[in-house]
C-alpha cells in the first residue's frame, strides 16, 4: 500500500535489467537468471493480492487497514 500510495504502479514492480538479464556468474545458482515474470503471480497470490499486485479488499480488511 505504501507503495501505491507513493505512485509507484505494479508495472514497475522489477528488479533491475542487470538481474534480469544476466545469469548469476559463480555459486550454486550459476547460470540461472530471475525468472521475475514467473514468481511474482505466485507471490501476489500468496500475500492475497491481486494479479496485477494490488492488495485485495479483503486482504485490507483482514489485517485492519480498511
Amino acid at each position: 500500500m505504501f507503495n501505491l500510495e507513493a505512485g509507484i504502479k505494479p508495472e514497475e514492480d522489477t528488479l533491475p535489467k542487470r538481474l534480469l538479464e544476466e545469469p548469476i556468474p559463480a555459486g550454486p545458482s550459476k547460470g540461472n537468471v530471475s525468472k521475475l515474470k514467473e514468481m511474482l503471480p505466485k507471490y501476489y497470490a500468496e500475500r492475497g493480492w491481486t494479479k496485477e499486485g494490488i492488495p485485495t479488499d479483503e486482504k485490507l480488511q483482514a489485517l485492519g487497514l480498511k
